[in-house]
């Protein structure tokens, strides 16, 4: 599977903002990372892919494996000089992005989404100083297959 990490930002990300990220990706995975920019010109926010080649999570660790994301995610956010907001998906984010073009509040069908701000009517998974993450399997797997009740 392909792990999209998608930063959307309102200016293009730093080349040394990008390199400190990717090696971020480096200590904590062995996979091999593609990164990728892009710029729609109907679109409000800059796209700085960081994708996972590879990867494969499995049912009784992706907790771990979540909270292993979103740590060095909210390092990332550190490191940046502007706001970013995040999209982690398998495969692909675009029709994600496309929905937070058009309301950045509806992030409920997303997988794994990181800001710094409180999203209305929806709990976080997670919640610190530094970001909130907020976490839904219903839409996005992360290649893992769950039990239905």
């Amino acid at each position: 599977m392909r792990l999209v990490n998608t930063y959307l930002s309102k200016e293009e990300m730093k080349k040394q903002e990008i390199d400190l990220i990717s090696k971020l990706f480096n200590k904590h995975y062995s996979e091999e990372i593609e990164i990728s920019n892009y710029k729609y010109d109907d679109r409000t926010y800059y796209e700085t892919d960081f994708d996972l080649m590879e990867i494969e999570f499995e049912q009784k660790t992706i907790y771990k494996e979540i909270n292993k994301l979103i740590e060095l995610h909210e390092k990332a956010i550190q490191l940046i000089s502007q706001d970013v907001e995040i999209i982690i998906a398998n495969d692909d984010t675009d029709a994600e992005i496309q929905v937070f073009e058009n309301n950045n509040n509806d992030v409920s069908g997303f997988g794994l989404f990181i800001t710094k701000r409180k999203i209305p009517e929806i709990k976080p998974y997670y919640t610190s100083t530094i970001c909130n993450a907020y976490l839904n399997f219903e839409h996005v797997s992360f290649g893992v297959m769950f039990e239905l009740d």
